[in-house]
């Protein structure tokens, strides 16, 4: 019984976009502590100029040096659109 519903919006000439599920978000590192959305939303705004493939890189960087000492609990999956 869902109900979803679509939009379309024009994003400027130089956007970023970062689609990502709650395991990202959720991850943990040894102390315990979470990434976390505000830990995200610091990084993306540093993270200018660079392509998405660089951007997802460097998340995919920072998220293993987070989880240095502990497994994944959950799944990690984002998506990152530029232009």
């Amino acid at each position: 019984d869902t109900v979803f519903a679509s939009e379309t919006i024009d994003l400027p000439e130089k956007f970023r976009v970062l689609l990502y599920t709650d395991g990202l978000t959720e991850a943990m590192n040894a102390a315990g502590e979470r990434f976390g959305q505000e830990r995200l939303a610091e990084w993306l705004p540093v993270a200018r100029g660079r392509s998405a493939g660089e951007l997802q890189d460097e998340l995919a960087n920072k998220l293993t040096q987070f989880q240095a000492k502990t497994g994944l609990n959950d799944d990690q999956t984002f998506l990152i659109m530029t232009g």
